[in-house]
């Protein structure tokens, strides 16, 4: 709820995707605002996927969930990062409508622009 957060944080809500067996796959955060670094570096939406579930669409799945979630929380155009050896997440992005707004040696930074 962002109340008595340490300076440099904000609100921010996490989110398990587990599928029909219960298992865990993978964990999502969704960051409710930005400040200058989360502006400038990781941005709204951080999620990872446990290894054994890669690569069977839960990332895509997941990230479709979050963005609802962060329209739902007034956010417009969505913010995020992937390293630059991470290919797999930047396509999971890119099908999730997402455009390479900018990059430094070791990061592309993103932004979704949700409907």
């Amino acid at each position: 709820m962002g109340i008595e957060l340490p300076e440099g944080y904000v609100p921010a809500t996490e989110y398990i995707l587990v599928n029909d067996a219960g298992e865990y796959i993978g964990i999502f955060n969704l960051r409710h605002e930005l400040n200058e670094y989360l502006a400038n570096h990781a941005g709204h939406i951080g999620y990872g996927i446990a290894k054994k579930y890669r690569g069977q669409g839960y990332a895509s799945r997941g990230l479709v969930l979050a963005l609802q979630e962060a329209k739902k929380h007034d956010i417009h155009t969505a913010y995020l990062s992937v390293n630059k050896d991470n290919l797999a997440s930047l396509k999971v992005q890119q099908k999730n409508g997402a455009y390479i707004d900018h990059e430094d040696e070791n990061e592309f930074y993103t932004r979704i622009v949700i409907d």
